[in-house]
């Protein structure tokens, strides 16, 4: 069995799920996964709900991750090293944080690995598998080096189980007919909660407005359809062309991640949302841009960028 404890939202479960199963197509084919939402049930007045059952996704079984007693002890040795982590860093998860968890994650991965354990937060980690009969999954996993061999299943098993919005078939024709730029803007708790502000929120007015610049002078004719947790707010506030259209903003997510990958070009926040509309997208000569950043806190090895960025974007500066 193949245990994944789930956390955060649809772009984080993407990534989550898409982990474990390029592991299990990878290692264990006869294996099933099971995920365990326990703790984005939690959440749920939040806005936190499981949303992958809303796509064609493999045969997975939904319940309780079991863990082995041995990865009980290490999951346990890991949370009380990320503890006195913290403490050192009096109680800041700054840079300087993840630099510290960073170089532990990288020491204790393999023995994990060994008591059938795979727990790395920060960037990328070449998993073992030493053929445990039990293994679980915890972690955010945001780097497609996870699964990138296997983007042809995702994007197969990353579509919506339902047909499109009788409301929104013109705009998906729009988006088909035109040189459609995907315009991503995270607002939300990026902007009302003081400490993902501080941490998360880089993409501001200006970022956008460059990155509309950068489109203008890579991709020709470009028709721009702009997607956000607040769309009026960007309507009365951003600077768009004449020739831009605006989701309604209350779509169903599997609805709306469906009409932004059909878009051929993007410019993205800094969200895994957003990530994944420009990674599903069917468009090999794409062009994507991204903030410098990935957030306040980003970290891997000396370089502020995580593995989440991928060569061929267009970064702005933030």
């Amino acid at each position: 069995m193949i245990n994944k404890h789930v956390i955060g939202r649809l772009g984080n479960q993407m990534f989550q799920y898409a982990t474990v199963r390029a592991f299990q197509i990878k290692n264990r084919p006869n294996d099933k996964i099971l995920l365990d939402f326990s703790e984005v049930y939690q959440k749920d007045s939040c806005g936190y709900r499981e949303e992958l059952s809303s796509f064609n996704i493999s045969d997975v079984i939904y319940g309780k991750a079991k863990l082995t007693f041995r990865q009980k002890l290490w999951n346990n040795y890991l949370n009380f090293i990320k503890f006195i982590i913290l403490v050192k860093n009096k109680f800041q998860y700054n840079v300087k944080y993840n630099q510290d968890l960073y170089k532990i994650e990288k020491r204790l991965e393999s023995k994990m690995n060994k008591a059938g354990l795979y727990s790395f937060r920060l960037g990328y980690c070449d998993f073992k598998d030493f053929k445990k009969d039990n293994i679980t999954f915890y972690g955010t996993f945001e780097s497609p080096k996870y699964f990138d061999d296997i983007k042809d299943v995702l994007q197969k098993e990353f579509t919506p189980k339902y047909g499109i919005l009788e409301h929104n078939k013109d705009l998906y024709e729009k988006i088909n007919s035109t040189n459609s730029v995907c315009v991503t803007i995270r607002r939300g708790d990026f902007v009302t909660d003081p400490g993902f502000k501080k941490n998360l929120y880089v993409c501001d007015e200006k970022y956008f407005e460059k990155g509309l610049e950068v489109i203008k002078k890579k991709v020709k004719n470009p028709t721009f359809f702009v997607f956000s947790d607040d769309v009026e707010w960007c309507k009365k506030n951003m600077k768009f062309p004449k020739n831009t259209y605006y989701e309604r903003g209350d779509d169903p997510t599997w609805e709306k991640l469906r009409l932004m990958y059909s878009c051929k070009h993007f410019i993205i926040s800094n969200s895994t949302f957003s990530w994944w509309a420009q990674y599903l997208s069917r468009n090999n000569k794409k062009v994507v841009v991204a903030p410098s950043r990935w957030g306040n806190l980003s970290y891997k090895g000396d370089n502020i960028k995580t593995d989440i960025f991928e060569d061929e974007w267009t970064l702005i500066d933030v």
